[in-house]
């Protein structure tokens, strides 16, 4: 396989990946998002509270995009989210085994807290309430 193919073929694989965490409708969001360069690193550990429960999040980060996973205290079940960074704001989708929703979180300068929101619906990243976070 030439280099070419090879770089075709990681691209296509991680487009796959993108279409199914985040769906089509927020893939134009993402897109639109990435017109703004990232000011922050999210990459790392990270210890949040949303929907009523800590959630331990490991997230990577390349360039503008965002994934990641993370690990909730029950009776809520573990996830992935993915998202594009927008100067200090990450917005995308985070889904698990039965639902998914949007979210928008805000980090601070020095990329060791955030405040955002969840969503309950792929479209809304407001209507489940806070999420915020502080690097591990």
């Amino acid at each position: 396989m030439s280099k070419l193919q090879n770089k075709f073929a990681r691209l296509a694989a991680w487009v796959a990946v993108v279409l199914a965490v985040v769906g089509t409708s927020a893939l134009v969001s993402i897109q639109r998002a990435h017109a703004q360069a990232p000011t922050v690193n999210v990459s790392g550990i990270w210890v949040t509270q949303f929907a009523g429960a800590q959630a331990i999040v490991t997230l990577a980060q390349s360039g503008p995009h965002v994934t990641g996973t993370y690990v909730n205290s029950a009776p809520l079940s573990p996830g992935a989210l993915a998202g594009v960074m927008r100067g200090n704001t990450l917005v995308g989708r985070w889904t698990d085994a039965t639902t998914s929703g949007g979210f928008a979180l805000v980090f601070g300068p020095d990329g060791r807290a955030f405040v955002g929101t969840w969503g309950r619906t792929v479209t809304n990243t407001t209507n489940g309430g806070a999420w915020n976070g502080n690097r591990q």
